[in-house]
């Protein structure tokens, strides 16, 4: 693998891609062990802490890549290669939303009622130029057009597909 961000999201896509069940959207994309403590939090509180401290998200993405890289070393199989992603793709979230819950239904639940995508889908975070604090994320195949209808419902530009150069950028730096 070129870096960690790479390594990353190898396993995160050998957790999510045979888990992603679109029915249960929700459940599939959030193991309760790996949830982020400002999860445990609603609405402007729970925004408020992700968009107060951009540790927050540091150390939320870091626990969930440890929970996740511990649980599969526990199985035999090997990371997947990358080749287009396996038919998924890459979004980056800021959480900068309005808190509406309009995305929760066209999500079926990929997306929460504070437009938080699910947990297990997370494998890096950085300081982006324009964004500020950003999560990044794998959405599986099979849940590709739940997660945009759920996007594409929500009035900001909070969480946002990532463009092919982007992506080649992460994964050489």
């Amino acid at each position: 693998m070129a870096n960690e961000f790479t390594l990353r999201l190898a396993e995160t896509i050998a957790w999510c891609l045979p888990r992603a069940i679109p029915e249960r959207a929700g459940e599939t994309t959030r193991t309760l062990e790996w949830k982020p403590s400002f999860c445990g939090f609603e609405g402007y509180e729970r925004i408020r802490r992700i968009l107060g401290s951009p540790e927050t998200g540091r150390e939320a993405v870091d626990l969930i890549v440890e929970k996740r890289r511990e649980a599969l070393l526990r199985t035999p199989h090997p990371l997947p290669p990358l080749g287009e992603l396996l038919g998924g793709r890459v979004f980056a979230t800021d959480f900068n939303t309005d808190l509406c819950g309009a995305a929760t239904a066209p999500s079926n639940g990929f997306l929460d009622d504070d437009d938080t995508p699910g947990w297990d889908t997370w494998f890096a975070e950085e300081d982006h130029p324009r964004h500020g604090n950003v999560i990044y994320g794998w959405v599986p195949p099979a849940l590709l057009s739940l997660a945009s209808d759920g996007f594409w419902v929500i009035p900001f530009e909070c969480i946002w597909w990532v463009n092919d150069e982007e992506l080649r950028r992460l994964m050489s730096s």
